[in-house]
């Protein structure tokens, strides 16, 4: 486990279903009892007919009149007749009906609720009806804070790949899919503050999508990702920014995974160095708070040659003013050892590699070789750092990892961090989404180099 770099406070959500006019307290296509309709059941014998039972057609006519000429109030008193007369699917079908347009008449989102029911329980609604009275039905649930039953009218409404034109309170309009039902779905977890029921049906959404071989939509990741971080949940907060990298794997998502980390986990400089390590070579450095941050944990006691190539770049990209005197004194004293401390690297290594050296001095070493970018000989003395008494495996594994990804060696690099545990851990995970993303470049290419080939 690690530690946070500040206390989780919740923060309450919004639902994205309210950014949409509701489509409650209007009519809606429901069924009805029509001598128009009879006569094209029985002209078209491919569409069943109606089976209402007379009885159920002597109650329900006349409160349908009173309904239909606006007296709703002289029909409500009726409408439990209609219903207990209802015996065939239709009449429960036609009944549903009957109460919801009431409902509607009186603002009786009550009796609009059980309208609803009647109709969908009838079981003769087509696909697109039942996603459309599922999701009216949602609303209003939603609308009584009647989460768990809103849940489950929307996810009804998506089984039943359920679309719509909905008007968003900015007066624009828009077609809300199956997709977008589901991050509203996603959003009434987070209406409760139950952060972790939302992210987990996020999470599932996702696995669900890769499992069928497709990829994840950006909305989806950037949803999860905002509601974990922004409601300071580390562990989720950096799994969806890491999610987001490996599907979209641009600057500006690199940058949004590093800094998460940065400011949702409480690290060390060493940490925090091969985190910048990342950022650098993904090109997510764009600040002065970016190279200082970098070139302070890297250390210019420990590793001059870095610190010196890191603040140069900054200087050389506008980014750092080298006449601040924190910067000034920091160059200043990495120009003046840099020369001296590469001349040291070949008695370093050596005296790393003798069974008398301590595992601290060895890990050193290596640590030194790491920071000049002599990865072949960092991957080596991490190797022996490794195999020494008391070593701080993480650490070494962490860097053992980056010294073989460097060298293009990619599933050994992620065995590597696959091993890192503890504080470094969430570095890690990033670091292997980058080995993944490098691997899938790669792979590529070389499918590219060989189509390219095969038609010479």
């Amino acid at each position: 486990m690690f530690s946070l770099a500040r206390k989780p406070s919740r923060r309450t959500g919004s639902n994205f279903a309210m950014a949409i006019a509701l489509a409650t307290g209007t009519m809606v296509a429901t069924a009805g009892i029509a001598l128009p309709a009879y006569a094209k059941e029985k002209k078209n014998d491919k569409e069943p007919k109606a089976d209402y039972s007379k009885g159920f057609v002597a109650a329900y006519t006349p409160v349908d009149k009173l309904s239909k000429a606006g007296d709703n109030e002289a029909a409500e008193a009726q409408l439990d007749g209609v219903v207990a007369a209802a015996v065939t699917d239709d009449d429960k079908n036609a009944a549903g009906g009957l109460v919801y347009n009431v409902g509607v008449g009186l603002d009786d989102t009550d009796l609009q609720r059980r309208g609803l029911k009647l109709m969908l329980d009838s079981g003769r609604l087509d696909q697109a009806k039942t996603g459309q009275f599922n999701y009216t039905s949602y609303q209003l649930a939603f609308q009584d804070n009647e989460y768990d039953v809103a849940r489950e009218f929307l996810a009804a409404a998506i089984d039943a790949d359920y679309s719509f034109s909905g008007r968003l309170t900015d007066g624009t309009t828009r077609t809300f899919a199956a997709d977008d039902l589901r991050m509203m779905l996603a959003d009434i977890y987070f209406d409760e503050e139950d952060f972790e029921g939302g992210l987990g049906y996020i999470r599932t959404q996702i696995a669900n999508r890769v499992a069928a071989g497709q990829t994840p939509p950006r909305d989806w990741l950037m949803r999860a990702r905002a509601k974990a971080y922004n409601n300071d949940l580390a562990l989720p907060a950096i799994e969806f920014a890491n999610e987001m990298v490996r599907y979209y794997p641009d600057t500006q998502n690199w940058r949004d995974a590093i800094n998460i980390q940065r400011n949702l986990v409480l690290m060390d400089g060493p940490e925090l160095l091969d985190l910048m390590r990342l950022g650098h070579r993904l090109g997510t450095l764009e600040t002065d708070r970016d190279y200082l941050e970098y070139a302070d944990s890297a250390e210019v006691i420990r590793a001059p040659g870095e610190v010196k190539r890191i603040l140069d770049e900054g200087i050389a990209k506008g980014l750092v003013n080298r006449s601040e005197p924190a910067v000034s004194d920091v160059l200043n004293a990495a120009n003046s050892s840099v020369d001296a401390d590469k001349r040291d690297l070949p008695n370093l290594e050596k005296e790393a590699m003798a069974a008398s050296a301590s595992t601290k001095f060895a890990t050193n070493a290596a640590d030194a070789f790491l920071s000049y970018e002599q990865y072949e000989k960092a991957e080596a003395l991490y190797q022996n750092a490794l195999g020494r008494p008391g070593v701080d495996a993480a650490l070494a594994n962490m860097r053992l990892g980056i010294a073989q990804l460097s060298l293009g060696k990619l599933e050994d690099a992620k065995a590597s961090f696959a091993k890192v545990t503890g504080q470094r851990r969430p570095v890690a995970a990033l670091w292997t989404v980058y080995a993944d993303q490098l691997a899938k470049e790669s792979g590529t290419s070389a499918e590219a180099a060989a189509e390219a080939a095969s038609e010479i």
